[in-house]
């Protein structure tokens, strides 16, 4: 088990699993952590990456690790809703990021997506152009949309789906953790049944990743190790001037996985 990326009992590593890569560029600024309650009936996975400039960019993203660290599980029972506290946490990155960005006169932003689970539902919030991809088994039950130019030039019918792969300005998000003093998070839930499994990344994966492929990846015995495999993967397809790359997946607690798909 990665500590560095995985907070969790030892026996998490059948449900969960993270990994980052730095790709073809000199530095990291996609951070990745995955936690969970040592009765294991809670888990928040957290992925972010840094916008801007060397320093803002991995400061920000880092932020937001520490701040996932800090209120997990801490302030979980202060939110009736499982969402509030997922809207705190965005909230509370963001004011730090500013805070901290404000003291050495930078400019500092971080896209996020996080995943908490509970036993019955997951919940699941996102700002910029992270993604989290949902599924039942083999079939895609949700997808973030992207707070990103690209995204509302589609939503708009203004680009084709082939055109919004290859957009010169697919990489300009809209909507980041640091920019404003007050941050909305588009945020979601699903009641949780036995087969559901749930992929979070930055867009140095999904550029790189189909989505007909993350099924399989969340089928791997070793989901610690699938995510090591697959960042690699991404970061060689994407090529010397690929970008970062961070993955964070969930599937069912082992207990509840009957019917589960098995790629051996």
């Amino acid at each position: 088990m990665n500590a560095e990326l995985i907070t969790a009992p030892a026996s998490a590593l059948e449900f969960m699993g993270a990994d980052r890569h730095v790709g073809g560029r000199a530095y990291q600024q996609d951070q990745v952590v995955c936690l969970s309650t040592p009765d294991m009936k809670y888990q928040l996975l957290v992925v972010a990456d840094g916008v801007g400039g060397h320093w803002g960019g991995e400061m920000a993203s880092n932020t937001v690790i520490e701040v996932a660290r800090r209120l997990f599980p801490a302030r979980l029972n202060q939110f009736p809703e499982s969402g509030g506290f997922l809207a705190y946490f965005c909230q509370t990155a963001n004011d730090e990021i500013r805070a901290r960005a404000a003291r050495e006169n930078q400019q500092a932003f971080s896209t996020v997506v996080a995943l908490l689970t509970t036993p019955s539902r997951a919940y699941w919030a996102h700002v910029g152009d992270s993604r989290l991809y949902g599924f039942k088994g083999a079939e895609l039950v949700h997808q973030t949309s992207d707070h990103s130019l690209v995204q509302a030039l589609f939503d708009q019918g203004r680009i084709t789906a082939d055109e919004r792969r290859v957009h010169p300005e697919r990489n300009r998000v809209l909507n980041v953790l640091g920019m404003n003093d007050t941050v909305q998070p588009t945020l979601g839930e699903i009641s949780l049944t036995p087969d559901m499994a749930f992929l979070l990344c930055t867009d140095g994966f999904w550029e790189h990743v189909a989505v007909s492929e993350m099924p399989l990846i969340l089928a791997a015995a070793d989901l610690s190790f699938a995510a090591s495999v697959w960042v690699r993967q991404a970061a060689r397809r994407a090529g010397a001037g690929g970008d970062n790359v961070a993955v964070a997946l969930w599937r069912s607690p082992p207990r509840s996985r009957r019917g589960w798909l098995s790629f051996r």
